[in-house]
């Protein structure tokens, strides 16, 4: 049955990596054959090693590519808070270097959508064996400083911003389900979505904490239950992998994590199947 394949790396971390690691990505990308590239977000911390990035990708490339953040791409810059950065200045760089961003604006490849969200997480990813409160996940920020309580400064809460990226993909989903040239839907995301995606240590409560900031299952449970969604590409956290998921009455879909670090650029191909 013909498909469409489409190409996801995240997590790079220009300026961590080494150039000859994100060469050799860039090379088994362009040999990949994919249809579209989606870089899902921590590619850099400024706008330099964003901007260099795309110009390698499309000089390899003659794609499509779609980019959506990650929490690293939101740390405020002289004179870019994280709330500029969110609701226009990434998207505006997008447009100027013929990258699609695809918050809100959601694109085909032939029958096939790409929709994509940072998918800001909720807590709810957070271990529920764990008994956890809203307090200890505030004394957790404070003690133990992960990168978005120092370097994020927008006046929003966690879950003020996953209700508004959520919100903002499922609209996205709405118009493309309505859409009868649309036949299938692949969702990419920056933060994990299925609970099979956040790394688990059952009993330990510091590792039940960082499962909080890990994911957003809210958003998972949400695209279990569209029908045109055919697979959901996730990045973020270390581990790679492939996973089918059952949702009766619909049909089963495979999910990825992408798997890639500055250490180990990687990508994962997802191959939508056409009806």
């Amino acid at each position: 049955m013909p498909s469409t394949t489409i190409a996801v790396t995240s997590d790079l971390l220009l300026g961590a990596a080494t150039p000859a690691a994100i060469d050799t990505l860039i090379g088994a990308l362009a040999g990949s054959g994919a249809d579209a590239v989606v870089l899902a977000g921590n590619i850099g911390e400024n706008d330099t090693q964003l901007v260099r990035f795309f110009k390698q990708v499309k000089l390899a490339m003659a794609c499509p590519i779609g980019f959506i953040p990650g929490n690293h791409s939101l740390f405020f810059r002289e004179n870019i808070t994280s709330e500029a950065l969110l609701t226009s200045h990434l998207a505006e760089i997008c447009n100027d270097y013929g990258v699609h961003y695809l918050p809100g604006k959601p694109i085909k490849i032939g029958s096939l959508a790409l929709a994509g969200s940072l998918a800001w997480y909720d807590y709810s990813a957070a271990d529920p064996t764990a008994q956890l409160t809203m307090e200890d996940h505030v004394q957790f920020r404070q003690e133990h400083n992960i990168p978005e309580a120092l370097r994020i400064d927008w006046g929003w809460s966690d879950r003020e911003v996953a209700e508004s990226v959520s919100t903002l993909l499922a609209n996205d989903i709405q118009h493309l389900e309505a859409d009868p040239t649309v036949e299938n839907i692949l969702v990419v995301t920056h933060f994990p979505v299925f609970d099979w995606q956040i790394p688990r240590d059952p009993g330990n409560r510091l590792a039940g904490l960082r499962n909080a900031y890990q994911g957003n299952l809210s958003v998972g449970r949400y695209l279990l239950n569209r029908p045109k969604v055919r697979g959901v590409v996730s990045g973020h956290v270390s581990p790679s992998g492939c996973r089918i998921l059952h949702r009766d009455p619909l049909p089963p879909i495979p999910t990825w994590l992408v798997g890639s670090t500055p250490d180990s650029p990687a990508y994962a191909l997802a191959r939508i199947s056409k009806v």
